[in-house]
C-alpha cells in the first residue's frame, strides 16, 4: 500500500512540474515546435488537395506580419497579392484604407472562395517560365512564399518593374528556436505541413538583408512579426517572421 502512495505521489509531482515548467517557460519557449512526421507525407505537392483538405475560408483576423503591412501600406493604393491564399490583409485594405486590391494565386479554390468575398484574383503559376504581371502596382506583397519557390531571385527580376514598393516577410531560419532544437535535439527545424519540399530557400535575417541587396532592393524598413520578446532588439536571433518594405531602385 505504501509503494503505491508513492507511486501515485510521484506521478502527481511529475506531472504538476512538468505544468509549471511550462507555464514558467512560455514566454521564452515559441509554440508550433514539432517531430516531422515522414510517414504521411504526400506523394506530390497539389494546392488543390492542399486547400481541398483543409477548406478554404478567409481568416477571421489579420496575423501579425500583415498587421504590419496594413500599417506599413498607404490609402488607396494599388496592391497586389501574391500568393494570397486565405490572408485577410486585402480585404483589410480594401475596407480600411480604400485600396485598390488583387490577389494572385495557382488555386483554383482559392480565386473561387476570395471572389466570392468580392475581391478580384489572377489564376498564376508564378514558377512559371512566362510568368510576367500586365499592370503596374504601388505595392506588391510577397508573403512568407519566397522560401517556396527554387528561384525567388527569377520572380524579383520578373515583378520589380511593376511595383514601386515590395512588401515581403519571411520565416527567420537563425531564430533561436530554430537553433536550440539543432543543438540540443540534434533535429533540423520543421518548415512544412504536407511535404519537405514546400521549404526550397532557407535564409538568416542577415542574410537576406543581403540577398535584397543583390536583387537590387532598398530596404526601407524591417520589422520581426512574432517571436521572443527581444525580437525588436535583436531580430536575427529572436524574430521568427521577419517582414521587409523595400523600394525598387530606379
Amino acid at each position: 500500500m505504501l509503494i503505491n502512495i508513492e507511486e501515485s505521489d510521484f506521478f502527481k509531482l511529475k506531472y504538476y512540474w512538468g505544468k509549471l515548467v511550462k507555464k514558467i517557460n512560455q514566454p521564452f519557449f515559441f509554440e508550433g515546435s514539432r517531430r516531422p512526421d515522414f510517414k504521411s507525407v504526400v506523394k506530390q505537392l497539389d494546392y488543390d488537395r492542399y486547400w481541398s483538405e483543409r477548406g478554404f475560408k478567409m481568416r477571421s483576423k489579420l496575423m501579425e506580419r500583415e498587421a504590419i503591412f496594413l500599417d506599413w501600406i498607404g490609402p488607396s493604393s494599388r496592391v497586389l497579392d501574391l500568393g494570397c491564399g486565405s490572408s485577410r490583409l486585402l480585404h483589410e485594405l480594401k475596407e480600411r484604407k480604400n485600396c485598390h486590391v488583387s490577389g494572385l494565386d495557382v488555386s483554383s479554390l482559392v480565386i473561387g472562395g476570395l471572389e466570392q468575398m468580392g475581391i478580384s484574383v489572377i489564376k498564376a503559376d508564378i514558377e512559371s517560365a512566362d510568368f510576367r504581371l500586365a499592370d503596374k502596382y504601388d505595392y506588391v506583397v510577397i508573403s512568407e512564399v519566397l522560401e517556396h519557390l527554387k528561384y525567388p531571385e527569377d520572380l524579383i527580376v520578373k515583378i520589380k518593374n511593376n511595383a514601386d514598393y515590395l512588401v515581403i516577410s519571411i520565416p527567420n531560419s537563425a531564430f533561436y528556436r530554430y537553433r536550440l532544437g539543432l543543438l540540443l535535439t540534434g533535429r533540423f527545424f520543421t518548415q512544412w505541413m504536407m511535404h519537405p519540399a514546400e521549404h526550397l530557400r532557407y535564409w538568416s535575417h542577415k542574410d537576406f538583408l543581403d540577398w535584397l541587396v543583390a536583387q537590387e532592393l532598398e530596404v526601407i524598413k524591417f520589422k520581426a512579426s512574432n517571436g521572443f520578446h527581444f525580437k525588436d532588439v535583436w531580430p536575427n536571433l529572436f524574430g521568427h517572421q521577419i517582414c521587409y518594405l523595400t523600394k525598387v531602385k530606379a
